[in-house]
């Protein structure tokens, strides 16, 4: 895609002076002092324009868009179809199903031609169509996107916007949000109208216009943005929401409204168990289960079938208004916008590489020591578990060792948030202040209690998975306060330990070829088959990162279904034995 750029041209025009001696009085031969620059005057800056991320960067000028505001905004408004045309692109879909073979071509090639901004006509098709209209539909989205960027661009493009900010960024927003082409932009989309949604404080007219807009995108977007609004308009206008005929607008309208404290949201918000798809459902039951805290959750987990989640919603509906005066909501916390950078441990290559969205490296570390374990400290710093190495080291992004504690066999290495560093070796847990003096040694001498993975949990606690097939929690002097059996096989060494802040742990079950999670009591409540899965870790979108100990399977983010969403391997030169995502 090619942006073309106005230039104004400005002339320069040659100036010619008479002769000073004819200007001048007669018989004065002095000349005009000449006008000296005052060099005291500041010169006029430039206003300093805020550096965007260098993978979107990057991501951008590949698809050849130029990095400024207006024309990544004209990149928006071509994938926004105009209201005015789509009664005439529903007409010609309904071709697609035409007696004769040259009405369907011409209507299928007059569609494509169309481009990208026909496409949410196509994916929100209603009505009955039949099989030859069906595939010709299927074949149209297949040919519109061959012809498109790629899938990262357009998020790239809001992100930048997000950064540089623009005029009627927020109303251009907005309009694009329907032509999103995955909620990763969405994502981005929802995050940047906390922003550019107001002006003074007060919502643009676009946005509260859109509360009521034909569009049920336009509808949830605008009210998570104005749900924590504080004037009594905006906010009656926002919970009439609650009864919106779209089973999304009306969960993600419950689930702001729940994070901002409003109680009265959560009936509504509990019913996303039955009304959502499978991973927006997944992520409704993450939820309470953190509004339950330390009170008893309810008893029914939720499957993946219609009948099970039935079960489970009404067993949440009942422990609400039984608990609804004890929990917490004020203690909730939305997670935080994925960076979409994946931090990679190439085991048998002994490197430690961090992926942009596009799967480009944005760093590349080498030459380490056996790593069992990473973590990104901060934007320019990994923290790594160097298992033959015997130490743990922190380095720059270049791979120069910027602080390192020795230790023999370290199989997990974590910054917690205070800055000290929690180290688990196969008999011991220590922890190590910003000094690097050592301020906790807990050591477990006996065979059956050998450490294989372990982590610091948020609340201080210690969690571990052992050599006698248990997972136990310590507290923070090495008391037991917990554990469970689990039917582990093979029991695989190094690395954290996965927990949700609901409690709930994420076990790789290497021998038996699957990831299984299990409740606080030991309860298995999901699982997903895997390939020689090493670890797992759950993500902020409801899906589970796993690595494999096949190098050709390497990494691959999967939904709650088990279908995968990203991958990432080696071509089989090196197992990719961790990967964790920010």
């Amino acid at each position: 895609m090619r942006v073309f750029h106005r230039m104004l041209m400005l002339g320069v025009c040659g100036l010619f002076v008479a002769s000073t001696n004819s200007l001048l009085p007669a018989g004065d031969d002095k000349k005009s002092p000449e006008k000296k620059p005052d060099d005291k005057k500041p010169k006029e800056k430039k206003p300093a324009v805020p550096p965007i991320d260098a993978t979107d960067d990057a991501i951008l000028r590949r698809a050849n868009l130029t990095v400024d505001p207006e024309s990544l905004l004209a990149f928006l408004r071509k994938r926004i179809l105009p209201e005015s045309e789509r009664p005439g692109l529903e007409r010609l879909l309904r071709k697609f199903g035409s007696a004769h073979y040259l009405t369907r071509e011409k209507a299928m090639r007059d569609v494509i031609a169309r481009g990208i901004a026909g496409l949410e006509v196509l994916r929100n098709t209603t009505g009955e169509f039949d099989t030859e209209s069906v595939r010709r539909i299927e074949s149209a989205i297949s040919a519109i996107q061959n012809n498109d960027v790629s899938p990262e661009v357009p998020a790239a493009v809001v992100r930048a916007l997000g950064v540089l900010g623009a005029k009627d960024l927020g109303m251009a927003l907005i309009d694009f949000a329907p032509f999103a082409d995955n909620d990763t932009v969405l994502d981005e989309i929802r995050w940047a109208l906390r922003k550019y949604g107001f002006v003074d404080g007060k919502p643009t007219p676009r946005i509260l216009a859109a509360l009521t807009d034909r569009s049920a995108i336009r509808r949830a977007c605008a009210a998570e943005t104005l749900a924590r609004h504080s004037d009594k308009g905006v906010v009656k206008d926002v919970r009439k929401l609650a009864s919106d005929p779209d089973s999304f607008v009306r969960w993600r309208t419950a689930r702001v409204r729940v994070l901002a404290g409003d109680q009265t949201a959560m009936p509504a918000f509990i019913n996303g168990l039955v009304d959502l798809p499978l991973n927006a459902a997944w992520q409704t039951e993450d939820l309470l289960l953190q509004v339950a805290g330390t009170l008893s959750p309810a008893s029914i987990s939720m499957g993946n079938d219609t009948e099970t989640r039935a079960k489970c919603r009404d067993a949440w509906q009942e422990w609400w208004k039984k608990h609804s005066g004890d929990a917490k909501l004020a203690k909730l916390e939305e997670p935080p916008l994925s960076l979409g950078r994946t931090l990679l441990v190439l085991l048998d290559q002994g490197r430690v590489m961090e992926l942009g969205r596009d799967k480009t490296p944005r760093w590349d570390i080498r030459n380490v020591v056996f790593p069992l374990d990473a973590q990104v400290t901060s934007d320019d710093r990994v923290l790594i578990a160097e298992y033959h190495g015997n130490r743990v080291t922190e380095r720059d992004t270049r791979g120069q060792i910027v602080w390192q504690r020795g230790i023999v066999g370290p199989l997990a290495a974590q910054r917690l948030p205070n800055g000290n560093t929690f180290i688990a070796t196969d008999h011991q847990l220590l922890e190590f202040d910003k000094d690097g003096m050592e301020v906790v040694n807990i050591e477990f001498p006996e065979e059956g209690r050998k450490i294989m993975k372990a982590s610091k949990l948020p609340n201080g606690e210690i969690l571990c998975m052992l050599a006698d097939s248990r997972i136990a929690r310590f507290d923070a002097k090495g008391k037991e306060v917990h554990s469970f059996q689990i039917a582990l096989g093979m029991r695989l060494f190094g690395g954290r330990i996965y927990a949700a802040p609901n409690g709930r742990v994420l076990v790789p079950h290497h021998a038996e070829g699957k990831v299984v999670e299990y409740d606080t009591k030991g309860k298995a409540v999901w699982e997903v088959p895997f390939e020689q899965p090493i670890a797992a870790v759950r993500l902020s979108n409801g899906n589970t990162l796993i690595t494999s100990m096949n190098a050709a399977v390497g990494a691959i983010e999967v939904d709650r279904a088990g279908k995968e969403i990203w991958s990432y391997h080696q071509n089989g030169e090196s197992r990719v034995t961790r990967a964790i995502r920010r």
